[in-house]
């Protein structure tokens, strides 16, 4: 595995905006938990209240006394918050706090809502270790153990059962679906995530493998480009995998260009038409294009469309 190199948020945005995270943790979890679906409800964005407060994700396992041999849904009740930072994200001490108060409120609930804090676990997950808030739980009396390979526990830390997800610690081959949400991936990691996830495009889950790629192979951009210039299989494979997004864009480009063509072809008609009236009829702009039932606005919008397919042609010769 090579090392992370340093990046910046900025290195990260996906179509002018920051890296949509958080859209690929809930299929991601669901791949990661694929055997347990038949227990396993998940609620995206769970509302505390109808302002702003929000789980990211809130896990219901509906048979309490279910057994997840996953390292990470091991110490899963009924209910298990997930807090998810993405990669370039603080996990610190007012994190803690904050999902803390969650578990609290959602604890509270109203009516048959409630239950009980043994009932509740608190997850928090991160790519690498916060180091800051492993100290702060040391020093008040909360034991740090990490029970698996990235999966640490913290012990004595209030009403609810606490663990927290070192991403990028996670064995790679038993948890490639969240380890594979990062913008550092290396080689190996992608072509990984690329033969796993041609493994389950004919599953039901395929939905999901889908949503964690797009977001992956564009935080990942430069990678996965190389992977597909010198590896012929790879990029058969990428082109698979990506078959639903990539039909979306080409029907998007056919859509603009019949449009572009159409607005043209409309655009000549009308002007021409507007212009013969002017001349034979010896009419003004404004009565001319009243008789085309066209306003002087639209009149002068089909000039421009004309003149900008003028300057392209031009541009091309």
């Amino acid at each position: 595995m090579s090392k992370e190199k340093s990046t910046t948020a900025d290195d990260h945005n996906l179509k002018n905006k920051r890296t949509q995270w958080h859209m690929a943790v809930t299929p991601a979890m669901k791949l990661e938990f694929k055997e347990y679906s038949q227990i396993l409800d998940y609620i995206p964005e769970y509302l505390l209240n109808v302002k702003a407060l929000q789980i990211d994700l809130l896990v219901i396992k509906k048979d309490g006394d279910a057994l997840i041999e996953n390292e990470i849904g091991r110490i899963f009740q009924h209910h298990n918050i997930i807090e998810y930072k993405s990669p370039h994200d603080k996990e610190g001490v007012n994190t803690y706090f904050k999902v803390y108060a969650y578990a609290s409120l959602y604890k509270i609930g109203e009516g048959s809502t409630a239950c009980d804090s043994e009932e509740i676990t608190i997850t928090m997950m991160r790519r690498g270790k916060p180091y800051k808030l492993f100290q702060w739980f040391e020093q008040h009396g909360c034991r740090v153990s990490e029970e698996y390979k990235g999966v640490y526990y913290i012990e004595n830390a209030g009403f609810f059962r606490t663990q927290v997800i070192v991403a990028r610690e996670l064995d790679k081959k038993n948890h490639i679906w969240l380890k594979a949400l990062t913008d550092n991936m290396d080689r190996e990691q992608a072509q990984n995530l690329i033969n796993k996830s041609k493994e389950l495009m004919d599953q039901p889950e395929a939905g999901y493998v889908e949503a964690v790629l797009q977001i992956v192979s564009k935080a990942n951009k430069e990678l996965f480009e190389t992977l597909k210039k010198e590896e012929k299989d790879m990029y058969s494979a990428l082109v698979e995998l990506m078959q639903p997004e990539i039909d979306e864009a080409v029907n998007a480009a056919v859509k603009r260009t019949w449009d572009e063509a159409t607005n043209e072809t409309t655009a000549r008609m009308t002007v021409e038409a507007i212009e013969n009236a002017i001349k034979k009829l010896s009419m003004s702009k404004e009565e001319a294009c009243a008789f085309m039932d066209t306003t002087v606005a639209e009149y002068d919008a089909y000039r421009q469309i004309i003149e900008n397919a003028a300057a392209r042609t031009n541009k091309k010769e």
